[in-house]
């Protein structure tokens, strides 16, 4: 089931986020991520749709947006490569008729993973937090 989240979902929410972009992004230290932990929950709570993958009663992804533009998509770990992530893409590519979104260029799965949902590279920029170049990317129904 996917739902709008609520207040009650954001440590749930934020475990998530840190323990994938952990294993997701070798190239940057854990420490990095577990550094911004307090600032990306509050992020997921001000985020203007916050959706929630849920299975058995229990969340096991989400995808933030503001606007057309996806700020955060990530699947617990434990349950990755299942098709959790193809979902609430889809969910969210129904909702709107064109979407953006940044992912570190050496992500290389995750940009594999978008291109094949019909997302294009339109740019590319250093962000300046991690270090890290990053592929802004745009896909329009």
């Amino acid at each position: 089931m996917i739902r709008t989240a609520t207040a009650e979902d954001i440590p749930r929410l934020t475990d998530i986020w840190r323990r994938a972009a952990t294993r997701a992004h070798p190239f940057i230290p854990a420490g990095f991520w577990a550094s911004r932990a307090e600032a990306m929950a509050r992020r997921l709570a001000a985020a203007e749709e916050l959706e929630v993958l849920e299975v058995e009663g229990r969340a096991i992804g989400f995808a933030a947006l503001d606007g057309d533009h996806l700020e955060a998509l990530y699947i617990d770990p434990e349950v990755q490569s299942y098709g959790h992530g193809s979902r609430l893409m889809a969910h969210a590519m129904a909702r709107h008729a064109r979407l953006t979104l940044c992912v570190y260029s050496r992500n290389v799965r995750a940009v594999s993973f978008y291109h094949r949902l019909g997302f294009h590279a339109v740019d590319q920029r250093h962000e300046s937090e991690a270090g890290e170049e990053e592929t802004l990317m745009r896909w329009e129904r």
